[in-house]
């Protein structure tokens, strides 16, 4: 048997076929037209080219493709997928799953993580199934809601924030409930899963298999590498409470504004009932705090300044770790100075980058000190004067252009949902006849920009 056009097929075209549907996707569940959308999904759970490429992303591309399940498997060869390929396009409408693997994982702060492995089959099948609902419910969940979703940047998080707090809002009346929910849901009702869900009947019963099976929902990152469909199906099930107050949902934490006559008593009551509905009890963690006092989220602590500016910072705890990183390189014997500067170089400028949007003119978070420090390292060496040890400061140190911001901000927003939602309406639409000058009319419902064909 001959096998033919996995490594010569053109990826680029496959991402863009798949492109296109989920556009298509989104546009038909922004406006509530569910039926085509189901159609639209049974599209993408046919397609070739959407199996291939969750096979290519869950067996090459992804950072956990050496994590094994129940068949300790970590790598498949070139007619091991196409196997495997035909196998989730013969079962894909009735997938029983396999036993899952306990797998003890230190995670990137150091803590251990028990965590639930699926096959590599149940991957791929599981990798499927979120190509085709995601775009489905990116449409219906709500602007707030931050949580591990490809369509959001970062720094939106800041934005929001900045819009809530700032002095045209009278953010200096504000206080904050931050409720943490926890990072693992073992115990959850199905049912609510399965109502919300947007997936023809045949793939939700797949789903309902692989929960009783033991997959459970979860907002932790590490979960969000190896099993991205689980973050996804736990954004779903808790869809719906950004609509009880105003607030901004960040993975398992929620900071909720209040004003001065609201009640976080009655805040409470109904974020209880809310949750007893949908099967989890909540211990109460809830924090409250004014815009003085502040609060800390995504190692940045947001608050209030004395003339009731906004401000955003580092975290402490985030700027101690990159002051013991930088320590550990410096002080390191065993490298040169140019091993040095090649090692600083990428650790300052993710830190200039991740904070390019904070208040950082302060001298705790100045950086005149480790430019000082390395100088004086880097000049103590023979074969280095001042002024060549200079260079390689002024190498670890450089400023970040405004084109490597824009190349990174095209990257991070290269999805289905960013840009114009444009519809045509003319003689294909039986709502609707618009002409300008005798062609159709295209425009942007969010911005109202037309488009003449």
């Amino acid at each position: 048997m001959v096998f033919y056009g996995y490594n010569s097929s053109s990826w680029h075209r496959s991402y863009a076929f798949i492109f296109t549907i989920q556009r298509r996707i989104f546009k038909s569940s922004y406006i509530l037209d569910f039926k085509t959308s189901l159609i639209l999904q049974k599209l993408i759970l046919q397609s070739n080219s959407a199996r291939l490429l969750s096979i290519r992303d869950v067996t090459q591309i992804s950072s956990a493709k050496k994590v094994s399940g129940v068949d300790d498997k970590i790598s498949l060869s070139f007619s091991e997928r196409f196997q495997l390929n035909e196998y989730v396009k013969k079962n894909l409408n009735n997938w029983f799953p396999s036993a899952l693997k306990k797998v003890l994982i230190i995670n990137k702060e150091g803590n251990a993580q028990v965590c639930k492995i699926p096959t590599i089959s149940d991957r791929v099948w599981l990798e499927l199934v979120r190509k085709s609902i995601e775009p489905a419910h990116e449409a219906t969940f709500h602007p707030r809601n931050f949580g591990f979703r490809v369509s959001r940047s970062l720094y939106e998080i800041q934005n929001s924030f900045f819009l809530n707090l700032s002095r045209a809002s009278y953010g200096w009346q504000k206080r904050f409930l931050k409720l943490h929910l926890s990072d693992d849901f073992l115990s959850f009702d199905t049912n609510v899963v399965l109502n919300k869900i947007i997936v023809p009947r045949s793939i939700k019963l797949g789903i309902l298999r692989s929960l009783k099976n033991g997959l459970y929902l979860s907002f932790s990152s590490l979960t969000f590498e190896i099993i991205p469909f689980i973050v996804l199906l736990s954004n779903i099930f808790f869809s719906g409470l950004e609509s009880i107050h105003p607030c901004v949902k960040v993975g398992s934490e929620i900071i909720f504004f209040l004003k001065p006559n609201d009640d976080e008593s009655k805040l409470i009551k109904n974020l209880e009932k809310f949750f007893s509905n949908i099967g989890i009890t909540i211990k109460g963690d809830f924090y409250l705090s004014s815009g003085s006092d502040g609060f800390e989220i995504l190692v940045w602590y947001f608050k209030l300044s004395s003339y009731n500016n906004f401000i955003c910072l580092p975290a402490l705890k985030d700027y101690r770790k990159f002051l013991l990183r930088f320590k550990r390189i410096i002080n390191n014997s065993n490298y040169g100075s140019e091993v040095k500067a090649t090692k600083i170089f990428p650790l300052v400028k993710e830190w200039k980058f991740y904070h390019k949007f904070s208040f950082l003119k302060g001298s705790r978070f100045s950086l005149f000190y480790l430019k000082k420090k390395c100088l004086k390292t880097f000049s103590k060496e023979t074969k280095h004067d001042f002024y060549s040890s200079k260079k390689l400061m002024d190498k670890c140190f450089t400023k970040i252009s405004s084109s490597e911001i824009q190349s990174f901000e095209r990257k991070t927003f290269l999805s289905p949902y960013f840009g114009h939602l444009i519809f045509c309406f003319g003689k294909s639409s039986t709502k609707f006849i618009i002409y300008f000058q005798g062609k159709l009319n295209y425009f942007c419902i969010h911005c109202g920009m037309g488009f003449y064909v």
